[in-house]
């Protein structure tokens, strides 16, 4: 575990040397940049990806926008290759940095239950924005208490992509695979009107207020 951690910090791991695995995902986290093949590029732009949270990476399999890493290990083989510039660790080192990435603890504000219930405190919104949740079956692809999915859906964005969670949400920039979205209250206006659910304005702003505490 701690030759994972420290590997996870060390630039030398990349094949040019330029960057450690912490550079785009800080604390385990996410930059909140876009890349294509390791290139930071803009958001929206042809093969932008967004660099995804690897907080509670145990929970959330499948890997990668596409699903295509079946495990941990083979997810950070594919990053090494690509995003590392070629990095090619020995089995020991790709080993350590898998045990490290799968014990990165998932974000929890503290706020859900395990179900997906407000903890009290809660508004008034964000309690009526769970029935919400539940009423417009947002659970589907995003149930607790991981709100992501192991399959990938097409929510109008011309293909079909892994589910992030909405664990942290509200903490994140741009949204969707490519950033097309400019923050969350565009990404909900466009999912629920592609899945055709449809709200009242306040039932909307509900919803919002209960994403905004997972």
């Amino acid at each position: 575990m701690q030759r994972g951690a420290l590997l996870f910090l060390d630039p030398a791991l990349s094949g040019d040397g330029s960057r450690s695995c912490s550079t785009c995902h800080p604390g385990g986290a996410s930059d909140q940049l876009f890349y294509d093949a390791g290139t930071e590029v803009p958001p929206t732009s042809a093969g932008a990806r967004r660099t995804l949270s690897l907080r509670g990476a145990w929970q959330t399999p499948p890997y990668l926008w596409d699903g295509s890493a079946a495990t941990v290990p083979d997810a950070i083989a594919r990053m090494l290759r690509v995003e590392m510039r070629g990095g090619d660790p020995s089995s020991l080192d790709l080993k350590s940095l898998a045990a490290f990435v799968l014990s990165i603890p998932a974000y929890d504000n503290g706020r859900i239950q395990p179900e997906g219930e407000p903890v009290e405190p809660a508004t008034l919104s964000a309690r009526r924005g769970f029935a919400v949740f539940q009423q417009a079956k947002c659970a589907v692809c995003h149930p607790p208490p991981t709100y992501t999915h192991r399959f990938q859906f097409d929510i109008g964005t011309g293909g079909k992509w892994s589910v992030p969670t909405l664990r942290g949400v509200s903490q994140l920039g741009r949204l969707g695979h490519d950033g097309r979205w400019a923050d969350l209250e565009q990404a909900m206006q466009e999912i629920l009107a592609h899945r055709e659910v449809e709200l009242t304005n306040a039932e909307f702003y509900q919803l919002k207020a209960y994403v905004e505490l997972l």
